[in-house]
Formats: C-alpha cells, sequence, structure tokens
C-alpha cells in the first residue's frame, strides 16, 4: 500500500500494527495509540494530514517519518477538499476578527482528563457575532472545528510557541453549513418511549458514565458493531456526546434521548 495525505491512520494499523510504534514516536499526542481500543476511535476519522495537523507538524514530515521505517509513501498529493478549506480558512486572516477576544484555556480540563467541548459551546453560546472566541490548547482541536465548521464559525490557527496551540473561532454572516445537522428526538418523553418499547426484547445494553475521556464514545461505537439487525444500542451516559453524534451520522444511525438528572441521561441509538 502506498500512503498518501489522505490515507487514514486506521487503514495503515490494519496494514501493519507495528506502525502504531512509529507514529507514537512522531509526537506525543500519538501515544494514546498503543491502547488498542482508542485506535478503533481513529476509524474512517483521521487522516495523515489531519495527524500532522494534531501533531503541530507538516503532512510533509509525517510521510518522511513513516518513509524512513520503510513503508511506501506518496508526497506532494493534495488533501481532500475539507482539509483544502481548512487551510483556505485559516490563510484568510485579514477576515479574521480579531478586535473583541474572549480567551478560554482548556489547558487544564483536558489535564483533568474532561472533554472541553461544554465549557467551549458555553463561551460561544454566552458571545455575540462581535467577539472572537480564543481557545488554548497543546494541538489543533480538529474534531471540535470539525462540528463548528457545520455551525457557520470560521476559525483560524496560530503557533505562537512550541506545543502551544491558538485557535480563533468568530461567527460568519454565511451560518450553518449546507451538510446535514442530526436531528435529535428528545422534545417528547413519549419518544423515548415509543422507541425503547419498539425495540422491547432487542435493546443491548451499556453504562458508559464512569469511564474516563474519550472511552465512551470509543465504547458506544464498538457495541454499535456488535448490534444485530433489528437490535438498537441502550447507552447511559452522563452527557450528549457531541463529537459522537457526526459518527452516529456517518453510520446513518437514529438518536433519541431521556435526561434523568445532570449527571445521567438515557439514550437509545438504532436504525
Amino acid at each position: 500500500m502506498i500512503i498518501t495525505a489522505k490515507t487514514k491512520i486506521s487503514k495503515i494499523i490494519k496494514l501493519d500494527k507495528k506502525v502504531i510504534d512509529v507514529i507514537a514516536s512522531i509526537n506525543r499526542h500519538f501515544r494514546k495509540l498503543k491502547n488498542p481500543i482508542l485506535c478503533k476511535m481513529l476509524a474512517s476519522r483521521v487522516s495523515v494530514a489531519d495527524a500532522a495537523k494534531i501533531g503541530g507538524i507538516s503532512t510533509e514530515a509525517f510521510l518522511k517519518k513513516l518513509q524512513e521505517n520503510g513503508y511506501q509513501v506518496q508526497f506532494g498529493e493534495k488533501e481532500n477538499d475539507e482539509n483544502t478549506q481548512d487551510q483556505n480558512n485559516n490563510s484568510n486572516k485579514n477576515k479574521m476578527n480579531k478586535t473583541n477576544i474572549i480567551t478560554l484555556d482548556v489547558r487544564p480540563v483536558l489535564a483533568g482528563g474532561v472533554d472541553p467541548f461544554d465549557e467551549i459551546m458555553k463561551a460561544l453560546k454566552e458571545m455575540d457575532d462581535s467577539q472572537t472566541l480564543l481557545i488554548i490548547n497543546t494541538f489543533e482541536p480538529i474534531p471540535i472545528l470539525n462540528i463548528l465548521k457545520k455551525r457557520g464559525y470560521a476559525f483560524e490557527t496560530e503557533r505562537p510557541e512550541t506545543g502551544i496551540v491558538h485557535t480563533y473561532l468568530h461567527k460568519t454572516d454565511a451560518g450553518p453549513a449546507s451538510g446535514k445537522v442530526m436531528k435529535i428526538t428528545d422534545d417528547k418523553a413519549d419518544d423515548f418511549d415509543m422507541v425503547e418499547n419498539r425495540f422491547s426484547g432487542k435493546l443491548r445494553e451499556v453504562d458508559v458514565r464512569n469511564l474516563e475521556m474519550p472511552m465512551p464514545m470509543v465504547t458506544v461505537l464498538e457495541e454499535l458493531e456488535k448490534l444485530s439487525e433489528g437490535e438498537a444500542l441502550y447507552v447511559h451516559h452522563k452527557r450528549l456526546p457531541q463529537y459522537l453524534l457526526p459518527e452516529l451520522e456517518n453510520r446513518n444511525f437514529k438518536l433519541v434521548q431521556k435526561p434523568v438528572d445532570e449527571n445521567n441521561l438515557k439514550l437509545i441509538i438504532y436504525k
């Protein structure tokens, strides 16, 4: 196999699991790949180009490291349209409003093993359209950016020093992108009950409330792979898993939710 900027990390790992050690040596952010469960989370999500961004290195440097370890690579291939759009987004610095900055440092949140998505969304919700959110992180938060792009946000990233990434987010006049947004049915209590009754005796149950990030998402995706025809997954979660929603949409799953209290949310995922 010839590895390019578009090649998914999961595809390389499937070809040769030894590549995990090679990738882990490139950057400390990749060391979690040594956990076999976390490897599955990369399936159909992260390309070589995406991984290079997360690690703060060029795609060429990433490919060169693989080449040095005996893998066949191809340099110079253009990234997919989404990545090209990211580059254009980042290059249009004159369009990014930086006169009214709200700063959010998520490094302490991540250090505590907590997903910063809720804090970021809270900050964005409290801002008006004249303000720009500055997120301080140790890597480019690509999963969050992919979600926010669909909600009409432009972004720009800078690396003021080694190990520090500044991501600027600003609401654009264009509004949400034309891509589909997954509909969550939660406006009526009986929606959840109706789905639960529909799959009575055919529910696979999993509790992810006590798992550390990103294991809830990894566990749910693993359980979905085990579903038989006509089955659904009943999930005990603490909160609505925002990173999981695009993955469910890509796999053509539907979801209903039923809040119990602030740390207990019931989900049913089904087709």
